[in-house]
């Protein structure tokens, strides 16, 4: 259904086309190789970071105070060989990160980075204290992944398999691929988030964002990097100037790209050295809360917010397991060729604090929510049994289902994923699992023969296209997000928990075939809302939140 098309997206899309029909050659003259940033929010305390192209401090002014940088030089952000040279920059840029600490909770504060003469100004807002709420009654937060952020993504639209059509009008034979190409399907993505986010923040309610994995298309390639730092902090947006951005890894963020025979081209896939240099890249782009691993290159791979009332515990799952078992959600790469990589399987260092960090949140009341990258209820391929071969997925989800009897044992009230490339929404032992895998990238079907018996929704299926000539009316594969609101109830104690599927929705010129002239947000018909007690009664089984069995949830459309 429409929800009022976004004031001002149909000028976007024309300065999208304008940017997007060239690739942006670097420049190093320009202050900033990646503008600031927000990471790791708490209720007093916010970090802001920035990569400059010179070694000189900055100054971050906030809340009064002026806070000078101390530049380090970003070595792991330099270019493999066989990088193109077109897209590279001659040097390495510099990372200044400053944690602003001594704020309120839930409070805005305007802040200004000056770097080389050059001054950016955004708003930061901190996160409630754990268990409150914002002036405005809630937080929201904005879940997706698979943006696979690449250059090549500009001009190259994905194929859009149809989905099943409702009578009115079959499909125009034009629509074999999408209307745009993937970098303005992710920039149209991530303007949406935006415009909410202003709404939220205006109405006092704290915003927190979480990629869910495939930040870009091969994490060793540093011009990947680039491209997802243009939408997110850069040339194409500054979503994560306002929204602060948590991270978890997928298995594209831990592939080195390519390989190749020729040891010029070769970026050398899933191999130990290769898998090392992309985790780096993740690692010095991002700052989460620690973890307290023994080694030192898992912090950040996996990790826990609080955000008022929410708590949101990531895992690292781009490999896991026993090398070449049904339970390795990895087949292209061992466990002892990266032991950068932490396992999340049970026995291991990451099982043993997920398990802790999950009882701590049902002790205190908190409305837990899980992300990881794998779906391990998927009618995608993914879905199909680990292994090598046609019948058989070299990065299957199903491994993941193991964590499903911890997650019902202490209350965890959603699970967030996004590896199949759709949005799919299951419902298995009492836990909601959503595949958000629609940030950027491709536009799946299901995989042919496969059948997910966990499935309650699923756009490809659920969502008929229906046309009218040349014109899409409603319903297909787009790309989108989930927005995850929890408000204090208004009649009690006690919280409500609204999970809306959201996309953009691409308005097509009636007379000019494929032509997109506006945009609307549009929501899936699986609203998903239900209630939750108050702190002392929080610790309720997860099947509370069941549509099958409890009166306080219900799916709306």
């Amino acid at each position: 259904m429409s929800l009022g098309r976004i004031a001002g997206l149909c000028a976007l899309l024309a300065l999208i086309a304008a940017r997007t029909a060239q690739p942006a050659e670097p420049d190093p003259t320009r202050p900033f190789r990646v503008r600031p940033y927000l990471l790791n929010p708490a209720s007093d305390a916010m970090t802001v970071r920035w990569f400059s192209e010179q070694g000189t401090a900055g100054t971050l002014v906030c809340n009064g105070t002026t806070f000078t940088s101390e530049p380090v030089l970003a070595r792991e952000l330099d270019y493999h060989d066989a990088e193109p040279i077109e897209m590279q920059y001659e040097t390495p840029p510099y990372v200044h990160s400053v944690r602003v600490t001594g704020l309120k909770p839930a409070t805005s504060y305007p802040y200004a980075v000056t770097q080389d003469g050059d001054t950016l100004k955004a708003v930061l807002t901190t996160a409630p204290r754990p268990g409150d709420v914002g002036p405005g009654g809630g937080v929201r937060l904005f879940l997706y992944g698979a943006a696979a952020a690449q250059p090549e993504s500009r001009e190259s639209p994905v194929e859009w398999p149809p989905s099943p059509s409702v009578p009115g009008g079959p499909r125009p034979t034009w629509s074999k691929d999408y209307p745009v190409d993937q970098t303005t399907g992710y920039r149209m993505n991530l303007a949406l988030m935006s415009t909410r986010a202003a709404e939220s923040l205006r109405a006092g309610n704290p915003v927190l964002a979480c990629v869910l994995g495939d930040l870009v298309e091969n994490g060793g390639e540093q011009r990947d990097w680039d491209e997802f730092w243009r939408h997110n902090a850069g040339d194409f947006g500054t979503f994560a100037a306002r929204v602060p951005l948590a991270a978890l890894p997928g298995e594209h963020d831990l592939c080195g790209g390519p390989t190749a025979k020729d040891p010029l081209r070769d970026l050398g896939g899933y191999s130990g050295p290769a898998t090392l240099r992309a985790a780096r890249k993740f690692s010095t782009y991002f700052e989460h809360p620690a973890n307290g691993a023994s080694d030192e290159r898992h912090e950040g791979r996996y990790w826990r917010i609080d955000f008022g009332p929410v708590t949101l515990l990531a895992l690292d799952t781009s490999n896991g397991g026993n090398d070449d078992t049904d339970d390795d959600t990895n087949h292209q790469l061992d466990r002892k060729d990266a032991p950068h990589v932490p396992d999340y399987a049970p026995g291991s260092e990451q099982h043993a604090w997920l398990t802790r960090e999950l009882a701590a949140a049902r002790d205190r009341g908190a409305v837990t929510f899980v992300a990881f990258h794998h779906a391990p209820y998927t009618s995608s391929k993914r879905g199909l049994p680990p292994g090598s071969g046609v019948r058989f997925s070299e990065h299957s989800g199903l491994p993941l289902r193991t964590l499903a009897g911890l997650f019902q044992d202490h209350g965890v009230r959603a699970v967030f994923t996004a590896h199949g490339d759709m949005y799919e929404h299951s419902f298995a032992d009492g836990i909601h699992y959503f595949d958000v895998g629609i940030g950027g990238d491709m536009l799946r079907t299901p995989h042919p023969g496969l059948f997910n018996d966990k499935q309650i929704f699923v756009a490809d299926d659920h969502a008929p296209e229906r046309w009218d000539g040349d014109t899409l009316l409603s319903g297909g594969k787009h790309y989108g997000h989930v927005e995850l609101t929890v408000a204090k109830k208004r009649d009690g104690d006690g919280f409500t928990v609204t999970i809306v599927p959201t996309y953009a929705f691409p308005i097509l010129d009636a007379a000019k075939q494929g032509v997109v002239t506006g945009w609307e947000r549009r929501e899936y018909d699986d609203v998903l809302t239900f209630d939750v007690a108050g702190a002392a009664a929080a610790a309720g089984p997860a099947s509370d939140a069941a549509p099958a069995s409890a009166e306080d949830a219900t799916t709306t459309p």
